[in-house]
Order: structure tokens, then sequence, then C-alpha cells
């Protein structure tokens, strides 16, 4: 139970973090400025983002808090009962509570910037600067981590932000694709295959994008919190470093099946031109081959938007992991420690 209310918070404040990150993203450089339907298909799409959008800025508000009486708890070695009387002290003195307050003042300014953008969604400033917030919020979550024990600005806490950004870039627009933009283009049918085959193409991009980053910071992450083999194997730590490990891997596979078989297929169901695969292209597609199922028009839009939706799943669980990750002993350290115990033995 213990282990539960600290890790559910903090599992909230990822997910809501992604939303408020892949918001933006799409509004920005999913959706296109023209949609196929009528005009109230594409009000239908926009009002789906924006309620994300503000379940998610109000997630991500409150688990905050919850986060910083989590911590204060920790810290302190108090009970949740028991921190108002530290709770100053830990916000006002420590480098955890500063960063907790520009954190929430990130926050607070995404809050007011969405409101103002809702009622000017044509001027594209607005999305830049609710991006921007989020990145800031983003920052202060690398800040206030593992990644923060060697000082501020550190090529850990540094890494560790890249990291997470690219995850929340990808995972964000998963998560805004399956729970709002791509079930609405369905119940359009046939009139929303060019603005389906569109978002399926520019979110590729960006998810191509995204997972460069992930795994070009990935090995670094693993080098610095890792450590060997056999610390991984029998840490909690590592053993919920190799699940994330498992799940990004399938995300991985799904993400290139979408890439390189259900965004051509879309695109050959909207008429348009078929993107280049490129050099990885060519060598994947064949192997993915095999598990198209001769699928065409609606029933590849079908197919995408599961696949999506699973994806999405899969990266709630691989959020989970990083939020327990939060909480545990980096198999580095802790073998760092039992040396140095048994040395003082």
């Amino acid at each position: 139970m213990s282990l539960l209310l600290h890790v559910i918070p903090e599992w909230v404040e990822l997910a809501s973090l992604a939303c408020c990150i892949g918001v933006p993203v799409c509004l920005l450089w999913v959706l296109g400025p023209t949609q196929d339907g009528t005009p109230s298909d594409r009000r239908s799409v926009l009002d789906g983002v924006w309620r994300l959008l503000s379940i998610g800025a109000v997630a991500l508000f409150a688990s905050s808090i919850v986060g910083v009486l989590v911590r204060t708890a920790e810290m302190s070695g108090y009970p949740m009962t028991g921190i108002l009387a530290v709770l100053p002290t830990v916000v006002l003195r420590t480098h955890l509570g500063h960063a907790g307050i520009l954190r929430m003042a990130a926050i607070v300014a995404l809050g007011g910037t969405m409101m103002v953008a809702r009622r000017s969604s044509h001027v594209r400033l607005f999305p830049y600067l609710m991006l921007g917030c989020a990145v800031v919020v983003s920052a202060m979550d690398s800040a206030s981590g593992h990644a923060s024990d060697a000082g501020d600005f550190n090529a850990h806490e540094i890494t560790d932000w890249l990291h997470l950004l690219a995850a929340m870039v990808w995972g964000g627009g998963l998560l805004v694709l399956s729970l709002v933009i791509l079930p609405r283009l369905a119940k359009q049918g046939d009139r929303a295959a060019r603005s389906m085959a569109e978002v399926a193409t520019r979110f590729s991009r960006i998810a191509g994008i995204g997972v460069g980053f992930i795994i070009l910071t990935a090995p670094y992450q693993e080098w610095a919190y890792g450590g060997s083999v056999e610390g991984l194997v029998r840490s909690p730590y590592g053993r919920t470093v190799i699940a994330k490990i498992v799940l990004f891997s399938l995300l991985l596979g799904l993400g290139a099946f979408n890439r390189y078989i259900s965004v051509p297929r879309l695109q050959e169901w909207a008429g348009s031109a078929t993107t280049r695969r490129g050099t990885l292209g060519r060598f994947v597609t064949p192997l993915l081959l095999p598990l198209e199922r001769g699928a065409r028009g609606p029933q590849v839009a079908i197919r995408f938007t599961r696949a999506v939706k699973l994806e999405a799943f899969l990266l709630a669980v691989v959020l989970l992991c990083a939020a327990l990750l939060r909480h545990e002993v980096p198999a580095r350290h802790a073998g760092e420690h039992s040396r140095r115990a048994g040395t003082n033995h």
C-alpha cells in the first residue's frame, strides 16, 4: 500500500504531462489546417483535444501537489498526517522544493494559456506557449529526480530530460491520437480517408524523431543507473528496467508496423502519394509484410486505430515502470552501497 501511495501520483503525473505535451504537438504538427468532412467534424476533433488537455492540466496540477506531499514524507520520515510542520521548510529551503515551485508556476501558466488559446484557436502562438510551459515542467521533473543527485545541469540531468521529453512527445501523441483524434475520424468513414492518412503520416515523422532521441539517450541512462548486468538482474530497479525495455521493444515493433505498412496503405486509400520508405524501411518492410493480412481501405483505418490504442496502452505501462523507477534505488547506487558496507565490515 505504501508503494502504491508513492507510485500512483507519479504515474498520473507522467500520463497527464504526456497529454499536456501531446496536445500542443498535435495542434501544431499533426492536425493539419484543413480536414475532410464538414466543419462540425473538425470542431468535434478540436473539442475533444481541448477537453483532453483540460483534464490533463487538472490532473497534472493535482498529482504534482500530492507528489510534493509524498516526497516531503519521504524526506522527513514523518507519516503523511504529520508533514504539515516540515512542509514549509521542504518547499522553501530544499532543491526539491525550489524545483516544485517552478514546476507549479509552469503548470499554472499552462492552464492560463490554455484558457486563452481555446478562445483564439486560430493563433498558433498559443500552442507554442503551452508546449513551452509543459517542457519546463518536464525539465523540473528531471531536476528533482535521480538525475539531479550530482548537481544542476549535469550530463545526467540533461540526458534524463531529453529522454523524458522525447518519450512525452511520442507517448503524448499516442494518447491524443488514440483517445480523441482517430476515434472521431474513424466515425466519418471514407470522408476522412485523406485526414486519416495525413494525420498518420505527420505523426509518424514526429514519432520517428522521438524514438530516435530515446534510443540515443537510453544507453547512457542504463549505464548511469543500471551498473552491471548482474546488478540489473538482481535488483528491483534492474528488473523494472528490464520490463521497461521489453515493453519499449513491443512499442517499437508496433510503431514500425504502422510506419512502414499501415501509413502507406492509408495513403493509398486516400489516393495521395506514398512517402518514401528510406534505407531502414526497405530493410524492415519485407519482414513486416507477412503480418499485413491484405487489409485495404477502411479496414486499414480500423487496424491502424486499434494498433495505436494498443501502443497507448503499452505506453501507460511503460510510464508505470518509470514511476516505479523514481522510487527505487538505482542498481549502480545499490551495488556501490553494498560494496562499501562489505568493506566497512
